[in-house]
């Protein structure tokens, strides 16, 4: 089972390490679209920092930023599960599971990046600033821009169910129901007096949970859509499966 996880805006810049190396990241074959987008956004933050600020849409205490994408090929990377941070990953853990839950996590877990495609929690990266919704003058949108390869990455895993956990622009992408293996999104609702609505404050944090709870159960990972919902209740949650959500089946995890 493969969790595709979307990234957070907030980074924490390494302190240490080497320098970026794509021949380090997890599927080869995005190697050149990563080099091209990395050398273009360098480019436009160094040359344009006007109209680099705005694409980016950052704030005015945010101009740091810009220096971090400038510097994509020259600053220290760590693993990618060190660099992104905020509340999904905070509440993953990583860095307090044991080993055999790390282990789980690497072989099971993908972060959408709009500016490396998908990356293994172990892929050393820089920090930089880039979402999934930009557009960058010399590349257009990012949609057009990864979608075929970010399919064809994925179809490299096709045996596996994919628990799809990305909010709206990573999701777009490479689209769930356009993927060649059994996809599930996950959504997180409470219950309103009879009616379960969409969960805003802890959706991430929720989120973070199930992936860490599967990363240290000792259970077998289902194989198939139709046990995701017992998988997850062994493990804690309330769980529920809409087959008939439009696109793709829905994992509906309950809070209180």
């Amino acid at each position: 089972m493969i969790f595709l996880l979307p990234p957070s805006e907030g980074k924490t810049p390494a302190s240490k390490g080497s320098k970026f190396s794509p021949k380090k990241l997890v599927f080869p074959n995005l190697t050149q679209k990563r080099l091209q987008l990395m050398e273009s956004l360098a480019s436009l933050c160094a040359s344009e920092p006007e109209l680099a600020t705005k694409v980016l849409e950052l704030g005015p205490q945010q101009k740091d930023l810009l220096a971090a994408n400038i510097d994509l090929f020259t600053a220290k990377c760590a693993p990618a599960i060190q660099i992104y941070t905020g509340v999904l990953y905070d509440h993953l853990g990583y860095s307090t599971m044991n080993a055999k839950a790390r282990a789980r996590a690497d072989a099971s877990i993908l972060i959408a990046s709009a500016l490396f495609g998908f990356l293994a929690p172990t892929d050393p990266i820089p920090a930089y600033r880039l979402s999934g919704a930009s557009v960058i003058p010399q590349v257009g949108s990012l949609v057009q821009y990864w979608k075929t390869e970010l399919l064809d990455s994925l179809a490299q895993r096709n045996e596996e169910l994919i628990l799809d956990m990305r909010s709206g622009s990573y999701e777009k992408l490479a689209p769930a129901k356009q993927m060649d293996q059994p996809v599930v999104s996950v959504k997180v609702l409470t219950d309103v007096n009879g009616v379960l609505k969409p969960v805003t404050h802890f959706n991430k944090a929720t989120k973070g949970d199930l992936v860490r709870a599967a990363c240290l159960s000792s259970l077998k990972a289902p194989t198939k859509v139709e046990q995701l919902a017992q998988y997850f209740t062994q493990l804690g949650f309330e769980s529920e499966l809409d087959l008939k959500a439009p696109g793709v089946p829905v994992l509906q995890i309950v809070t209180t």
